[in-house]
């Protein structure tokens, strides 16, 4: 089965001068240009490709990706308005551009600036953007467990921190106190899944959770600290900021890892900073 706006793996299924045809189910067989493709492709072969509509109204194949898939949010920019709706580049050709609606804008969009939308498909509509997030982004997240790695994609800033997108399909909220660095929205990071509450309802982190965090980041600090000739102007007494801007982790996580190192007498803490002890040379 063919998903339109996304990436497929087809059947070759006929070679003509310029281009081949794909195996395209009930949509028909659909056209990529044959230096899309590796030298030496054959009917028969299995290739991977994007499919998209083209300008007249048909299915095409590209084995360029574009910025987002349909079912997937993206920070897409505007580059043309129209009584109808806008376009916006999804990293295809400018003229591949993907549709926004007029009554799919929450707020009426600008040109060359960005919105946040959800790519979606319809075989009447084709493939269109839509910036009505609910409609298609859930509350209740029962797949996930404590810890696990997901993807982020920065939505609002709120007074408790901001609200995210995670893995393209749940809502979640990262706490203003446990973020060092700055976010804007759309902005996509790596995350992970803090606790999920009572109401099933994600909070996510921006770092691992529990001792794994720190067995991470201890062998970064021995790293520094070897790059430094030895010493690093930071200890448990160094701001968040300052912690962050070197090793991307809070203040608690640090303090917990040069405690792990201390006990294990591969450093030193004095006021001024942390230092490498050398271990001595066996004879």
């Amino acid at each position: 089965m063919v998903h339109v706006g996304q990436i497929n793996q087809l059947e070759v299924v006929e070679q003509l001068k310029q281009s081949f045809l794909l195996e395209g189910g009930h949509f028909g067989d659909i056209p990529i240009a044959k230096q899309e493709l590796p030298q030496g492709t054959r009917v028969g072969h299995q290739v991977k490709v994007f499919i998209y509509i083209d300008t007249d109204g048909y299915l095409a194949a590209t084995t360029h990706l574009p910025l987002a898939q349909v079912g997937e949010v993206a920070w897409l920019k505007v580059i043309d308005i129209t009584e109808q709706g806008a376009y916006l580049d999804w990293g295809l050709s400018l003229e591949e551009a993907v549709f926004l609606p007029r009554q799919e804008q929450q707020s009426p969009v600008e040109l060359n600036r960005y919105c946040l939308v959800r790519l979606c498909f319809d075989e009447r509509k084709g493939v269109y953007a839509s910036a009505y997030l609910n409609d298609f982004i859930q509350d209740d997240a029962t797949e996930f467990k404590q810890g696990d790695k997901v993807s982020l994609i920065v939505a609002n800033q709120t007074e408790l921190g901001f609200k995210v997108i995670v893995n393209h399909r749940y809502w979640g909220l990262l706490y203003a106190n446990e973020v060092f660095q700055s976010l804007h929205k759309g902005q996509t990071v790596d995350g992970y899944v803090k606790k999920i509450r009572d109401d099933k309802r994600l909070d996510v982190s921006l770092q691992p959770l529990g001792f794994a965090k720190v067995e991470g980041i201890t062998g970064d600090i021995i790293e520094k600290l070897q790059q430094q000739r030895g010493f690093l102007a930071l200890s448990d007494k160094s701001t968040p900021e300052a912690i962050y801007a070197t090793f991307g982790v809070s203040k608690k996580v640090f303090k917990q890892a040069i405690g792990t190192l201390f006990k294990q007498q591969k450093i030193s803490i004095d006021h001024d900073g942390i230092r490498l002890i050398s271990t001595p040379k066996r004879s």
